[in-house]
């Protein structure tokens, strides 16, 4: 039986910190992680959040034995009222870097937008910011789309996001051959809200499985009976035959969570672990992703991941 047959283990017995919050207690976050590695080097991008100015900075990081960092931006910089977690990907015409954004305009107006595609960095340009993708109405994503994670297969690119339709968010893909216009799947949701994540779910993450025809999805999700329903989530693994067919395989609760106890909101299921991405090393996998500290800020954290 090959190892795809289990889901991949994330060991966070020996998890590290990466970066602490900006603060302490809730609302203060450090993390939305994206893995990228671009042109020999691995930049690692986050977003930092206060609960005053909400998403306030994206930066980008070389990691290495330590974190240098490269380039940042903040909301202000780019007009907008809050930023989430961004997306990077390698052109594959030009080999140059691409970085993807959702911003909020205000009033929860969420849209993703793009910037122009740079050498290295610290050319990225926020004077070059774009909207390449905004609601629609009359769909599932007809209120925002936000947290977009983006994947290049056979010089097409495939951006999943968040969409939501004024109940919760749903996970979504949308594909381009350009990574400026792109085209929402017939299939959207791509999942759907149903089991333990009833209320949002959203993709983080996806890889070829080890040794399996596929792909393996890593999603978050939430229930409508969770404390923090929009934001304390926890992770699934899905299978996709094709990227447009998500199937879950988690459907009796998540494989991956954080739970803490004696919070300051008192909810002993504050069990926060969201937003991973994977990238590899060389003896397997590691994880960065977003957990809820005992004192309800979050900080951003990375683990090994094995298929066993």
């Amino acid at each position: 039986m090959g190892t795809y047959a289990t889901h991949p283990t994330l060991d966070q017995s020996a998890a590290e910190t990466v970066l602490n919050p900006p603060g302490e207690g809730e609302g203060n976050w450090i993390g939305a992680p994206c893995v990228h590695d671009y042109d020999g080097t691995r930049l690692l991008a986050v977003r930092e959040r206060t609960p005053e100015e909400r998403g306030r900075e994206l930066r980008i990081y070389r990691v290495d034995d330590t974190l240098e960092e490269l380039w940042s931006v903040t909301a202000d910089e780019l007009a907008v009222v809050s930023i989430e977690r961004p997306a990077m990907a390698t052109a594959p015409d030009t080999g140059r870097l691409v970085l993807y954004v959702p911003v909020d305009h205000g009033a929860n107006q969420w849209t993703i937008q793009r910037l122009d595609a740079v050498d290295r960095p610290a050319d990225l340009d926020p004077a070059t910011t774009r909207e390449v993708l905004t609601p629609s109405a009359g769909t599932t994503d007809a209120v925002t789309v936000k947290d977009p994670y983006v994947l290049t297969v056979g010089g097409r690119y495939y951006m999943f996001y968040a969409g939501h339709d004024g109940v919760s968010e749903r996970a979504h893909l949308a594909t381009s051959v350009n990574g400026e216009t792109f085209a929402r799947v017939p299939e959207n949701p791509v999942l759907d809200r149903q089991y333990w994540h009833d209320h949002h779910t959203r993709v983080s993450c996806v890889r070829p499985a080890s040794d399996a025809p596929t792909w393996q999805v890593f999603y978050e999700g939430s229930s409508h009976t969770d404390h923090g329903e929009t934001w304390n989530l926890r992770t699934g693994v899905a299978t996709a035959e094709r990227l447009a067919a998500v199937v879950d395989t988690a459907p009796d609760g998540p494989q991956y969570a954080a739970p803490t106890t004696g919070t300051a909101t008192g909810v002993d299921e504050f069990a926060t672990l969201r937003y991973l991405d994977v990238a590899p090393i060389a003896d397997g996998y590691e994880a960065y992703y977003e957990v809820a500290r005992a004192d309800g800020a979050f900080e951003l954290r990375r683990a090994p991941l094995t298929d066993e």
